[in-house]
């Protein structure tokens, strides 16, 4: 097992919305551009090393995106498929022959991303940094999973993404306050960082921790790249956080 992949353990033993036995897990945020794609490519390549999943994306202005790494992915399991509709019944008949399901919402605010909010047992909301637009998209996720769910709450988590590669700035710490100051927002112990390896991940259909360096001086950045990601998938689905 590699460095990177130490860790990453996934034991579910979560309450489930929904009364069964898989989980689903979406990411959302009415902004776009704010890594939703990348995140949820990476997440599901990494559950279906020991799990059943399938990837369901509901946006219908880039659902090419996904669609495309899939179509590149050579494994049999972890692929999305575009949906629309009543998605509610739709995933849920889905994600009855799987243990994992992961959604990639639209950048926008509709009856699928709504219907999808309402049968997630965990959300994960991307934040860029230096952008006020998607501040505001994140306090409306998190708005309407209240007023949706205010009897039955999901485990809610905020990642800053795209950090710069210095440790600290302005727009990066104001990221970080905004997530930790949201009482219903878990934020993740790492940023993830603006890195050119999501995106060549991305065109290989692979995960980020599937990601191979081609030139020996990019191991050490696309360790670096790992490294975080590890820490922001232990953080939702090890059993520390059950």
């Amino acid at each position: 097992m590699g460095m990177c992949m130490v860790g990453i353990m996934h034991i579910r033993q979560y309450s489930h919305t929904h009364g069964n036995t898989y989980m689903i897990t979406l990411i959302a945020n009415t902004k776009g551009g704010v890594g939703k794609t990348s995140l949820a490519t990476s997440i599901l390549a990494a559950l279906a090393k020991d799990k059943g999943v399938v990837g369901v994306d509901l946006d219908s202005v880039n659902k090419a995106a996904s669609l495309e790494w899939s179509k590149n992915r050579s494994e049999i399991d972890g692929k999305f498929y575009f949906l629309s509709g009543d998605v509610r019944d739709q995933i849920t008949k889905i994600a009855a022959d799987y243990d994992e399901v992961v959604i990639d919402a639209g950048g926008f605010d509709n009856t699928e991303y709504r219907q999808a909010i309402s049968i997630a047992d965990v959300i994960l909301i991307p934040l860029l940094v230096g952008s006020t637009s998607n501040i505001e998209g994140l306090r409306k996720v998190a708005e309407t999973i209240e007023q949706m769910r205010p009897d039955n709450l999901p485990k809610v988590y905020g990642v800053v993404t795209k950090a710069p590669h210095h440790s600290s700035s302005p727009e990066l710490d104001r990221a970080i306050s905004e997530i930790i100051n949201d009482p219903l927002v878990k934020p993740c112990p790492t940023v993830i960082g603006d890195r050119v390896w999501y995106t060549r991940a991305f065109d290989e259909g692979v995960g980020l921790l599937d990601l191979k360096p081609i030139k020996r001086n990019e191991i050490k950045y696309i360790e670096l790249a790992k490294k975080e990601f590890s820490t922001l998938f232990d953080f939702i689905y090890g059993e520390q956080n059950v």
